[in-house]
């Protein structure tokens, strides 16, 4: 394993770190796809899945893959609280997130959503659905914030305030921690990119339930915020983070 870590890391032109963090929960059938792209990614120096809580063999199947470092949570801890444990266990300098059960992710597309950070244009790259499918294209395009693919510098991310409590509110928690403290985003189309939608997952009823549990806690957080002008109980960097560092 560190072999096939050492030769990702060695690829990447710039001394920068570049580690993957997928949180997954019962992703078993779908994690697979995106960790062999991962794998194929010779910028990508760690690759980390955090089965958060998994009751199927997602865990399994990621420890089982040469290259990739899987951790089992013995409880659902939701996905900001997975997405933290992963930043905490590995030291690299940016740390960039994918869904567990992405369709149509390629090398290319890793390497253009890692560039802008790792180059030092921006604190933080978000990846956009474009040309996948239509529900999960539009949903983006009026809400880009809720995107669940992004590189973002790992000193930035484990500053942000409440991971572990925001719920689906993770991404919009990640999104306004940046624009808070005037750090730089950039927006890279991930052309062809998509994943299946909640209802083909867990059914139509689960499904549609999961989904309102979703946006209520997505507006939840979002309402919070447009009211304080600022994340709950925000927290500074002990300075902002340099893209030069």
């Amino acid at each position: 394993m560190q072999k096939h870590a050492a030769a990702r890391a060695a690829a990447w032109p710039q001394a920068v770190k570049v580690a993957a963090v997928i949180p997954a929960y019962n992703e078993v059938g779908r994690i697979e796809r995106v960790l062999h792209t991962l794998m194929a990614t010779p910028e990508i120096g760690d690759i980390v899945v955090v089965s958060d809580g998994s009751t199927d063999d997602t865990f399994a199947v990621a420890n089982a893959m040469e290259g990739v470092r899987a951790f089992q949570l013995p409880r659902n801890k939701g996905k900001g609280g997975a997405m933290r444990y992963g930043a905490e266990r590995t030291d690299a300098d940016v740390i960039v997130f994918f869904d567990a059960d992405l369709i149509g992710l390629t090398p290319d597309k890793v390497r253009a959503l890692i560039g802008p950070v790792c180059a030092g244009e921006a604190h933080m790259a978000m990846g956009i659905f474009k040309g996948g499918r239509w529900a999960t294209d539009i949903a983006q395009r009026f809400s880009p914030g809720i995107t669940g693919q992004r590189a973002i510098r790992r000193e930035v991310f484990l500053c942000i305030p409440g991971l572990d409590s925001v719920g689906y509110g993770i991404e919009l928690a990640i999104t306004y921690y940046v624009r808070h403290h005037g750090m730089v985003r950039k927006d890279v189309t991930l052309p062809g990119v998509t994943h299946p939608m909640k209802e083909e997952k867990l059914g139509l009823m689960r499904g549609a339930a999961s989904r309102a549990v979703m946006y209520w806690q997505m507006a939840r957080f979002r309402v919070s915020y447009e009211l304080h002008g600022r994340p709950p109980h925000s927290r500074k960097p002990s300075r902002r983070p340099s893209m030069e560092d």
